[in-house]
């Protein structure tokens, strides 16, 4: 780098990007080496950070959000890049104005008539809702919220919200959203018929601890941690295509049953606690 690129990136004048520059090397002389043919510091071979910690994510976040334009270059720290590309998927479009009345309806706890198109009816069907947090599942966000035609808490996908129609003032305590406010435990692990040097391979890929990798989200998301990992029905595939194990699939049966809107004459979910997709 150089005084020029300072003064750009930063706005300061050119007294000011040498003062911060004679102030790094005082704080780490051994960081900074000067070419005088190109004009410009280059980091030594002896560069370690002396204001930041290296974090490979924080790196790659910064690299996607270029790519995906949530970043602007102008105010990213990456100043070279690598040539680079991600896999896009479909967005799934949001009104403003609708995000906007659902963000006034949690945030002064009201209750929001809107008209919804279901992918359980036909036809788009007016209800009230009493939304009190939105959540991204992976790939669309939605608002979870208390649905006054099913008596329960369910989860609003955005892009189907098709109009807002009117708001009353809620009576429901987004407290008694169990669901929403219990977290789980989701452990998988490398499946067995993997050789010892394959699960090895995946015990790294995932960061796994003593051959388990456990993560914790709230119960209301569990089911899409499951679905985004491939692992919410019983393996069926082979190893090479789905190496990972649900380890607690048990202690999360009600979860997989609410989320597959599926009967079960053995489980019973309570009202206030199901967590499934309207």
């Amino acid at each position: 780098m150089n005084r020029s690129e300072l003064v750009s990136f930063f706005g300061i004048s050119t007294q000011q990007a040498s003062a911060d520059l004679a102030r790094y090397l005082e704080l780490a002389p051994d960081n900074l080496e000067y070419d005088k043919n190109q004009k410009t510091y280059r980091v030594s071979a002896r560069f370690k950070p002396a204001m930041t910690r290296p974090d490979a994510h924080a790196y790659l976040n910064q690299l996607s959000g270029l790519a995906t334009g949530t970043i602007a270059a102008s105010a990213s720290f990456l100043g070279w890049t690598p040539p680079h590309d991600l896999v896009r998927y479909p967005a799934r479009p949001i009104p403003t104005d609708t995000l906007i009345r659902i963000l006034w309806a949690i945030r002064d706890r009201e209750e929001v008539e809107l008209q919804y198109q279901s992918m359980r009816r036909p036809a788009p069907t007016v209800r009230w809702i009493s939304p009190h947090a939105i959540a991204f599942d992976g790939f669309r966000w939605h608002a979870r919220a208390w649905c006054s035609e099913n008596n329960d808490f369910r989860d609003f996908v955005f892009s189907r919200i098709q109009k807002v129609v009117a708001t009353r003032p809620s009576t429901i305590d987004p407290g008694t959203d169990i669901w929403w406010n219990t977290t789980v435990d989701v452990v998988v692990k490398p499946r067995d018929e993997l050789t010892p040097e394959q699960r090895q391979a995946i015990e790294i890929d995932f960061g796994m601890t003593a051959g388990h990798l456990k993560l914790t989200c709230r119960k209301a998301l569990a089911f899409y941690l499951l679905r985004q990992l491939q692992i919410e029905r019983d393996v069926t595939e082979p190893p090479a295509a789905q190496p990972l194990e649900l380890v607690n699939r048990e202690g999360l049966k009600d979860v997989l049953t609410a989320a597959r809107k599926v009967p079960s004459s053995n489980i019973t979910v309570p009202v206030h606690q199901k967590g499934v997709m309207s």
